[in-house]
């Protein structure tokens, strides 16, 4: 074993982190069950009520982050832990593309295949393209 890899193995930083993964991964898995258990009341409460329960929504948007911000700590996207280390989330993700990954050259711009700006499409106007396709699609078959 060359010194590099006995240097490694030795550092207690990796292995405090291997350890905090087993444990982020144990919590993952009940999270998992947790959000299936309220997307089964969801439907549940659908069918009997004919709406959804909106007091569930935001914890299951929650519980959905948290499931993201492990599944980041795990894949070494960042060294941040999630709750308890950091306060439990409220709301949608924080996207930070360059977290935690200083020395990658990867960034966060939006762009299109040809280095447009982005358009934003609203839900019209996805409805106006779908029209005025079917209506070429009829003048084609009429003509």
């Amino acid at each position: 074993m060359d010194q590099k890899t006995k240097t490694t193995l030795a550092n207690l930083d990796t292995w405090k982190r291997g350890l905090f993964m087993v444990v982020f991964t144990i919590i993952s898995g009940v999270a998992k069950l947790i959000v299936t258990l309220v997307a089964l009341f969801q439907f549940i409460t659908l069918l009997f009520k004919g709406q959804t329960n909106e007091e569930m929504i935001p914890f299951g948007q929650n519980l959905s982050t948290y499931l993201y911000q492990i599944t980041l700590f795990l894949t070494f996207k960042t060294d941040d832990m999630p709750f308890p280390f950091r306060p439990f989330p409220d709301g949608t993700p924080e996207l930070n593309i360059n977290e935690g990954n200083e020395g990658n050259n990867a960034t966060n711009e939006t762009t299109t295949i040809n280095d447009e700006a982005p358009v934003d499409v609203t839900e019209e106007d996805v409805k106006d393209e779908i029209r005025a396709v079917k209506d070429t699609k009829d003048d084609a078959t009429n003509g």
